[in-house]
């Protein structure tokens, strides 16, 4: 029989039968070899944590009946950590075995390697063969696998007119193992724009980095200045959330609403839809949204939308999304709510209701989960802490005020539940000193462990002026276990200024700050005592001892600040501190639009873990063109105790180097609108490059229709692993805009500017407006537009005082004390004064050197009408007035110089006054004689 190709059977069976004997020849030759010599490690796996020494040994046994030669044991590359293995050649009888120790410590550069496994090459010889061998164990490494995102302080003020407000973001690999990680950041509520709002790192094992964020304010004038910024770090490799922290933002606005009544409404009163398309994949639909209306007369209502469709896989997320209803003086406010004052970050889904009564009472209940989003199928929905609390606040509009919160957290995730109670006071006395008080009590209690600890904050803070004394004292201190946000911290801000004339002042400063939380145990693991792996820990501490003098020179300005500083951060697995020595030094000017500014700071130090003193520098120079600015820093060596962690350059000797700059602009009748941005960042310290690009345009279809656009692009490239990679998002959209309301019970109060040259406070032909004018309403300060506008939203009933320009002697025709009870559009006449500008004058006799001062002489000017006005003399000897038209007697009282024309009169007409008045003066009671030979 044969099968289908023709092959014989007897053939095929031969065949089969020869591989198999051949086969089971070879498996019989290397059992045998195997049986002979073995050679392995005691453990396969062993478990290794930083700082600690271990031993593994290595087994080599002959198990043949011939003698075996040991010629090399030599390890697959070249450990760090490797303190010792046996390196000289041995005989190993027939029948014989050794254990030879292999010790190593866990430093930091053998928990960064890349590989686990640890591989050793052993060659040996027998009387017939000569082979090399190799064996090899595995180490478990115990790793903290978080992305830790934070600030150097809790609070971070922006002031939005400022071109370089931002904050610094320390973002840090607590692994070991090399990250590249993607930052995102969310303005809660919405209204922060970021440069960058995401940006992609590349992070060694324990590296920090310093990432600096641009902060500017959209609509300054409809938003308030508490912001919570939402940072969150995704792992590009897996695409997992591995860091998170919510940071609390104070934006120094001098252009906001008047009062917030119970709640801000949140962006433009707009209506946004977009497409959003990055480079991992994850491209959406974005819908943005946020409108005012009125449901009845006494009953208006807002809505706010956020909602991203990823349409290739079909799912939604729904985010930033409520419905809030206000009626007199109550709010209810429904979905994503967000509150502050708690001293504890509170948003999340649910319901806020909070009512006003009598001028400035309110009181404030809530009840929510802590989760961003408030429903979706994109992320999984996860049971998030469960918060109810309240808060009353009470005091009068100017003098005093304070609040007095409680917050009830119970977190199923973490199995813990929480209690915090803070109370804060604030007192204004005679408008010159401010006293500020603030008491938190709290608890956490492990609902698994059953560990429980109480907590306590304290704070005491002054400002005030005494004279030409500036004093500051800013206290607060937390103990270890406070829940709140101040957990751990201690803070002493103590400093004294002096103010030597307009031009000159100095100050003493000293500040202590320290973080130093103590957190309950990990509810998923039992506590085991001596066993810090259920624990978190961390210690960071900064102690400045500085002065300065700061003068000014016709436009430029100078800094010199010498400082003495002790920072210490620490915690499971490191400690650094770093004593220095510094000198800081600021230069500023400007030429028309043109500014710059250099900082530079020089520090002499000493690193704790070594015997060398070092020199650092930091210099940052700083040009700006009207909307243009470019941004250079260099650095040499270590400045801060962050910076100490250098594992390339052992001897400390590297530079950073930073370039950034920025553009707004407006073009096309301002139709136009956007910003630029770019950026490049190499670290020889972390042996890393990162670039940015970024930019967002507005273009206006038409008063109300906007069609908008982002783009972002980012590249990092690590020198130390021939590593690089690139990320790219863009966005497309349409936007419409709606019109603002005030809120109920509040009014809106609308100025219109213009320059009344006949004074009969009426805006007639040939009269212009008056852009970019400062205007205040009490102490709320905002600038009129290219109209000549002013809005102050959502203003209470009450007496204002309204003022214009001050500085510039602007007078306006109208009764500066206005009754808020309705709303208010009114133009508003400005008689822009005519400067008048004087000086005196020394007349001194031969040889007399003796100089005088005359700053602090007060001028007077006294017109037709009676009225008097006045100035001072300033240290040029200058004075200046700002006058109508009319007549004035100008003169000086004051006996200590006499004058050879202490009264004069001047006449100021429409056109003004252009001649100097002069004030010629000569001491009393002086007299030199030259005695001739």
């Amino acid at each position: 029989m044969k099968p289908q190709n023709g092959m014989p059977i007897s053939i095929l069976r031969r065949t089969i039968l020869f591989f198999a004997i051949v086969l089971l020849h070879c498996s019989f030759a290397f059992a045998q070899e195997k049986k002979d010599i073995e050679i392995h490690f005691e453990n396969n796996n062993v478990a290794v944590e930083k700082g600690s020494t271990f031993t593994n040994f290595l087994v080599i046994e002959n198990k043949s009946s011939e003698e075996i030669t040991v010629q090399n044991i030599i390890p697959d590359e070249k450990y760090p950590g490797l303190l010792f293995y046996p390196k000289n050649d041995f005989t190993l009888g027939a029948g014989q075995s050794k254990n030879l120790p292999v010790k190593l410590i866990a430093n930091v550069d053998f928990m960064k390697l890349k590989s686990n496994e640890i591989k050793f090459q052993v060659s040996y010889t027998t009387p017939t063969v000569t082979k090399t061998e190799s064996a090899s164990f595995f180490v478990a490494k115990d790793e903290n696998k978080n992305i830790a995102i934070y600030t150097a302080s809790y609070e971070n003020f922006i002031n939005p007119n400022s071109p370089d407000s931002s904050i610094l973001l320390i973002v840090e690999n607590q692994g070991y193992s090399k990250r590249t990680v993607k930052i995102d950041l969310q303005s809660i509520p919405d209204g922060l724009e970021m440069i960058p709002k995401q940006q992609t790192l590349s992070l060694e094992g324990l590296e920090k980095q310093t990432v600096e964020i641009k902060i500017t304010v959209r609509k300054q004038n409809t938003l308030f200045p508490e912001f919570n910024l939402n940072a969150t770090a995704t792992d590009l490799l897996n695409n997992e959330i591995v860091g998170s922290n919510t940071l609390y933002l104070v934006i120094l606005s001098n252009n906001r609403q008047i009062a917030r009544g119970n709640e801000a409404v949140n962006g433009s009163n707009f209506a946004e839809i977009a497409y959003n398309e990055n480079s991992s994949g994850f491209n959406f639909l974005q819908l943005r949204g946020n409108t005012t209306f009125r449901v009845n007369e006494n009953l208006k209502s807002r809505f706010n939308i956020g909602a991203d469709y990823y349409h290739e896989e079909g799912l939604y997320n729904l985010y930033d999304t409520w419905l809030e209803l206000e009626r007199k003086n109550t709010v209810l406010r429904v979905g994503n709510v967000n509150s502050n004052d708690y001293d504890y970050p509170v948003f999340g889904r649910g319901g806020k209701l909070s009512t006003k009564f009598g001028k400035n009472n309110q009181i404030e209940v809530l009840a929510l989960e802590n989760n961003y989003n408030l429903y979706g199928t994109y992320f999984q929905q996860t049971e998030g802490s469960k918060i109810v609390g309240g808060k009353y606040s009470f005091g009068n509009a100017k003098s005093f005020n304070g609040k007095v919160s409680y917050l009830f957290d119970h977190d199923p995730r973490f199995n813990v539940d929480t209690q915090v109670m803070n109370a804060t006071t604030s007192l204004l006395i005679n408008d010159k000193h401010t006293i500020r008080t603030e008491l938190g009590f709290s608890n956490e209690k492990g609902l698994v462990n059953k560990d429980e600890n109480a907590g306590a904050s304290m704070g005491a803070n002054y400002e005030g002026k005494i004279g030409k004394w500036d004093i500051q004292s800013l206290n607060s201190f937390a103990t270890k276990s406070y829940a709140g946000i101040k957990r751990g911290s201690f803070f002493s801000n103590q400093r004294i200024g002096r103010q030597f004339s307009a031009s000159q002042r100095a100050f003493i400063q000293y500040q202590n700050s320290q973080v130093d939380p103590e957190f309950l145990s990990f509810q998923s693991t039992p506590i085991q005592p001596d066993n810090t792996s259920n624990l978190r820990y961390y210690f960071n501490s900064t102690e400045v001892l500085g002065s300065g003098y700061q003068f000014a020179l016709k436009k430029w300005n100078f800094l010199l600040s010498p400082k003495i500083e002790k920072q210490k951060t620490a915690n499971f697995y490191t400690s650094q501190e770093l004593f220095s020595y510094r000198m800081e030094t600021n230069i500023s000017t400007t030429f028309g639009a043109h500014g710059f500014n250099w900082t530079a700071e020089y520090s002499y130090s000493k690193d704790n873990n070594k015997d060398d003193w070092f020199n650092s520098l930091r210099t940052t120079l700083s040009y700006r063109y009207k909307s243009f600015s470019l941004n250079g820093t260099a650095q040499w060596n270590a400045i801060n105790v962050f910076d100490l962690n250098s594992y390339y350059d052992v001897d400390r000797n590297f530079a950073n180097y930073n370039v950034y700059a920025s553009y707004n602009f407006q073009m096309l009748k301002n139709n136009l609108s956007g910003s630029l941005t770019a950026g490049t960042y190499y670290s020889e310290l972390y042996k890393n490059l990162n670039s940015n690009i970024s930019g967002n345009l507005e273009y206006k279809i038409s008063p109300s229709w906007s069609s908008t656009g982002y783009f972002n692009f980012s590249g990092y490239k690590s020198t130390a692993y021939a590593s690089s990679g690139n990320f790219y998002q863009f966005r497309f959209g349409i936007k419409k805009y709606f019109a603002a309301a005030t809120a109920l019970g509040n009014h809106k109060v609308t100025f219109q500017l213009f320059e009344d040259k006949n004074s009969n406070g009426l805006l007639e032909t040939g009269e212009s407006v008056l852009a970019n004018e400062i205007v205040k309403l009490d102490n709320f300060v905002a600038l009129t537009d290219k109209n000549g506008k002013v809005v102050f939203q959502n203003v209470p009933e009450g007496i204002y005082t309204v003022k214009v320009n001050e500085n510039a002697g602007a007078r306006l025709m109208m009764d500066p004390v206005i009754m808020v009870n309705s709303n208010i559009n009114r133009k508003v006449g400005l008689v822009k004064n005519s400067k008048v500008s004087g000086k005196l004058t020394e007349i001194k006799q031969a040889y007399d050197v003796l100089e005088t001062d005359v700053t602090g002489i007060v001028v007077y000017a006294k017109g037709e009408d009676g009225v008097i006005h006045t100035a001072v003399v300033n240290q040029k000897n200058e004075f200046e007035f700002f006058l109508k038209e009319g007549k004035y007697n100008v003169y000086i009282e004051n006996d200590k110089y006499s004058y050879t024309q202490p009264n004069q009169t001047i006449q100021v007409t429409k056109e003004g006054f252009s001649e100097t008045v002069i004030f010629e003066y000569k001491k009393k009671d002086t007299t030199i004689k030259v005695k001739k030979f």
